[in-house]
């Protein structure tokens, strides 16, 4: 949270009133680290600054190249006690004085960490449920008030409303929360995404207080549900103070950079960088790679109102670590996902890493690694070993393939079985547990209106998505049949419900199509499927060589199996039963239908409806 402050008031010498932030703003006695660097700021230059106080000791005081900033490293000592202790900053303005504090430590309820017994809720928070309509405007910020009509607009979603919603939530068997980054985003258009921070203290006002992201994580762990912060260390937004006023000019790559030159561009909040990313993450480990492709790559802006931060730089590594070390405790979090992977410093990254697990050795963090083949996935799960995951983007290719049309002898159906067989590469003893898996996310189109609005096609993939290895997440309003497919602002729409005055509410079921509540009650039933069949996410998995469209796995163990039989064609397939011999399947065996319910005796074959997906139970 911003923590600006307020010193003393000169009187005597008519000076103005100096203002002192210090980052983190806290921590606390007793973690496994007891050395911080602080990052001391003012408004004016900072000569020296000494900690005084029990259970500390202040190691160095070290000049930034910009005389407003100080790198201060403390240690506490092992036998501190919570205390407040005095920090006491010197300027040509003389001495200011402030307190810094040293606080108890939490106690864990539950462990953190996801697996892929998990099933996630990706939100954009701006989006949701407004229920707190005092924060659609806030003084101060670049971007005022709110517009629904507008689709790059804020339209005034807020914590409030996440909060509100949470049984709604685990009524449809959802275990973890994603939402997008709810740090402070103030610049002056499109700060409802998120990804363009301007403190990695702050929560964005506009979403409500520190104390109301707190309650939310609360809120979630009363019902043993998981909270994921979304994290960004590639880039910040250019309104950011780091950015605006730096502690020195290496934290940030592709400098120095110019004013925009055209209107639009600037009322973007956008810059000139010396040069942008190239996008193309094969640079990395393309051997044949030059050194400028590489480092456009890398040190790139992702794009002109969003500054490339340099982490090989060791006090903006340092700056960054801590915040994660710090949002980890201070909120009890359980899980990060890590925005655009592929962009920064990767040897900052493994630090990074090492330190999170170092700190929160379950702690889980997956990657957002947008790449096209499992090859890829692979170096960068493998030249990352204590990155505990990634977005499977290869599993999310093969669906798209297997769902969206039909299938051929190497296509379709058979990405996905191909997908699974590359499994090997990542060096998982589980790889389930490692990989999380998605059929649409915030940046690609709605699912729903990727199949062409086909209900049948929908529910096979969503189908295959909740009974296949790995975490499988969904991002809000897809159980609505959101159907947006190619503008990110109309992909990223309202919840129907989540704003006073709409016609319709998701969470209530009012004035929903019938499709609408189809499709709702079908994810309901697939969470209830996942909680109750453990054997999903636990036990071994099979699968089966694909024919032309019709494709079959299974959840095994010595005494049972859940066996999936997916078909993406428009005609009926028939598979022979003994096919399934070494899981213990014969004609007469009785089999449980866990979708439509009821059961029936194993024949010779087994029927793969059109455009249909059978999830059946039979003891070994």
């Amino acid at each position: 949270m911003l923590r600006l402050l307020m010193l003393c008031f000169f009187a005597a010498t008519g000076a103005a009133a100096q203002t002192l932030r210090v980052d983190p703003p806290h921590w606390w006695v007793g973690t496994s680290v007891n050395r911080i660097e602080l990052l001391v700021s003012s408004d004016s230059e900072i000569q020296k600054v000494q900690v005084q106080g029990p259970g500390i000791v202040m190691l160095s005081d070290e000049p930034a190249a910009n005389p407003r900033y100080r790198f201060v490293t403390v240690e506490v000592q092992p036998n501190a006690k919570p205390a407040k202790v005095a920090l006491v900053a010197k300027s040509a303005r003389g001495k200011v004085r402030t307190e810094w504090e040293l606080k108890a430590r939490r106690t864990r309820a539950a462990a953190p960490g996801l697996n892929q017994c998990d099933l996630m809720y990706l939100i954009t928070p701006d989006r949701f449920a407004n229920a707190d309509a005092g924060n659609d405007d806030v003084a101060g910020m670049a971007e005022r008030g709110v517009d629904r009509q507008k689709a790059y607009a804020r339209h005034g979603g807020d914590l409030a409303g996440m909060t509100a919603q949470l049984d709604y939530l685990k009524s449809l068997g959802v275990t973890a929360v994603w939402p997008m980054p709810l740090l402070e985003n103030n610049m002056p258009m499109a700060s409802y995404h998120g990804y363009a921070i301007t403190d990695h203290y702050r929560i964005d006002p506009r979403y409500g207080s520190h104390k109301d992201y707190l309650g939310w994580v609360d809120g979630l762990h009363a019902r043993a549900m998981k909270a994921v912060k979304d994290m960004v260390f590639n880039h910040v937004g250019t309104g950011h103070y780091l950015y605006q006023s730096p502690p020195d000019s290496s934290w940030f790559n592709a400098w120095p950079s110019a004013p925009a030159t055209d209107p639009r561009a600037k009322a973007r909040g956008e810059e000139n960088p010396k040069f942008t990313s190239i996008h193309r993450y094969q640079t990395l480990f393309d051997p044949y790679a030059s050194a400028y492709d590489r480092e456009r790559q890398m040190d790139g802006w992702f794009v002109g109102s969003m500054p490339d931060v340099n982490g090989r730089d060791p006090h903006c590594a340092r700056y960054l670590i801590q915040n994660s070390l710090w949002w980890i405790e201070e909120a009890q979090l359980d899980a990060f996902r890590v925005d655009t992977w592929l962009y920064p410093d990767q040897a900052f990254l493994r630090q990074w890493m090492a330190e999170v697990k170092a700190f929160e050795p379950q702690f889980y963090v997956f990657s957002e690694s947008w790449v096209h083949s499992a090859h890829a996935q692979a170096f960068y799960l493998d030249t990352h070993p204590d990155l505990t995951g990634a977005a499977d983007f290869p599993m999310y290719w093969g669906l798209k393939k297997a769902v969206e049309g039909p299938s051929g002898w190497n296509e379709g159906m058979a990405d996905v079985y191909s997908a699974l067989a590359a499994d090997y590469l990542y060096g998982f003893d589980r790889a389930g547990d490692h990989l999380v898996t998605f059929l649409d996310n915030h940046d690609e189109g709605r699912f729903f209106g990727k199949v062409g609005k086909d209900l049948d096609r929908f529910k096979l993939g969503l189908g295959m998505l909740y009974t296949l290895r790995g975490i499988p997440t969904i991002y809000y309003g897809t159980e609505l049949l959101f159907a947006a497919k190619d503008d990110h602002g109309a992909i990223r729409q309202d919840f129907a419900g989540g704003w006073p005055g709409d016609k319709s509410s998701g969470f209530t079921g009012q004035g929903l199509a019938p499709e609408q509540k189809e499709a709702q009650a079908y994810l309901r039933q697939l969470g209830a499927l996942r909680a109750e069949q453990k054997l999903i996410g636990q036990g071994r998995f099979m699968q089966f060589t694909p024919d032309m469209g019709s494709f079959a796995y299974a959840w095994y163990s010595d005494s049972e199996v859940i066996l999936v039989l997916a078909n993406g064609d428009e005609v009926l397939r028939t598979w022979p039963v003994e096919r399934f011999v070494e899981l213990g399947l014969k004609p007469g065996t009785p089999v449980s239908d866990l979708l439509i319910g009821g059961g029936f005796n194993a024949e010779a074959s087994l029927d793969f409806g059109a455009k249909g997906i059978r999830v059946l139970k039979f003891n070994r």
